[in-house]
C-alpha cells in the first residue's frame, strides 16, 4: 500500500477486495470468503483488510441497495484504472477492446465536462474551493462511465449515431445518476450531494451541444437535478 492510501481510509469496497462497479454476486462472495477467511477456528493470524467487525458493517451497508446508492454518494471512491484490453484477435477479445475503449471515452468526455462545470460554478456560486468540486467530480466519473453496454443500447434506441455513442451513453450516465439522487434525497442532502448534483446539470449542458438538439430530447433533457434538490430542502 502506498503512502496515499495509507492516508485515507479505506472505503468499504477496498474492505472486501471489491471495485465500486461489482455486482452483488461479486460482493457476496467476496464477503463470504472474508468470512470465512476471519472465522475463529480458522484464522491464524491478524487479518490485513479490516477486522471482522469492520467487513462486516462494509456487508451490511453495499449488501442494501439504497444504502449502497446513499454511500457511493457520501464517500469519495477511488477512481478505477482499467485493465488492459487483451492482445488476442477473437471476436470476444475485440468485444472487450470496443467496451474498454467506449468506457475510456465515457470517463474522459466526463472529467472533461466536470471540469467545465467546475469553473463555472466557482465563478458563478461556490459551495467549496476547487479541491473539493474536483473531488466530487472524480466520482462522478466512476458512476458515469458504469453500466457501459447497457447504456451505449439506450443511445442506440434513442438514435444516436454510432460516432455519437460515446457522449450519448455519458448523458444517459447523467441522468440515471440524477435520478439516484433525488431518490436518495430522503435520507438526507449534503453538502456534497448539492454540488453533485449542481455539476451533473452543468455537465449535461456542456456535453448536450455536442449532439443534435431531437437527440437530447430524446434523450431526457436537462435533468435539473439541482432545482429538485432545492424544493426538497
Amino acid at each position: 500500500m502506498d503512502e496515499m492510501s495509507q492516508a485515507r481510509a479505506r472505503t468499504h469496497y477496498e474492505l472486501l477486495g471489491v471495485t465500486p462497479d461489482c455486482t452483488f454476486e461479486e460482493l457476496r462472495a467476496a464477503y463470504r470468503r472474508l468470512a470465512r477467511e476471519r472465522h475463529p477456528d480458522v484464522a491464524s493470524v491478524e487479518p490485513r483488510s479490516g477486522t471482522m467487525a469492520e467487513v462486516n458493517e462494509a456487508w451490511r451497508v453495499l449488501s442494501d441497495h439504497r444504502l449502497r446508492r446513499h454511500y457511493d454518494a457520501t464517500v469519495r471512491l477511488p477512481v478505477p484504472v482499467p485493465p488492459p484490453a487483451p492482445a488476442t484477435g477473437r471476436t470476444g477479445s475485440r468485444r472487450q477492446q470496443w467496451v474498454a475503449g467506449v468506457q475510456a471515452q465515457m470517463a474522459r468526455l466526463a472529467r472533461q465536462a466536470g471540469r467545465s462545470a467546475t469553473q463555472t460554478l466557482l465563478i458563478r456560486a461556490p459551495r467549496a474551493p476547487r479541491a473539493g468540486y474536483e473531488g466530487v467530480v472524480d466520482d462522478l466519473v466512476i458512476w458515469l462511465s458504469r453500466d457501459v453496454e447497457s447504456r451505449v443500447r439506450a443511445a442506440r434506441a434513442a438514435g444516436a449515431a454510432p460516432l455519437d455513442l460515446g457522449v450519448a451513453a455519458t448523458l444517459i450516465g447523467i441522468r440515471t445518476v440524477a435520478d439516484s439522487i433525488r431518490r436518495d434525497a430522503s435520507l438526507g442532502v449534503t453538502v456534497e450531494t448539492v454540488m453533485a448534483a449542481e455539476l451533473l446539470d452543468r455537465m449535461w449542458d456542456v456535453l448536450a451541444h455536442e449532439l443534435p438538439v431531437q437527440l437530447t430530447v430524446s434523450l431526457g433533457g436537462n435533468p435539473h437535478v439541482a432545482q429538485a434538490l432545492a424544493r426538497q430542502r
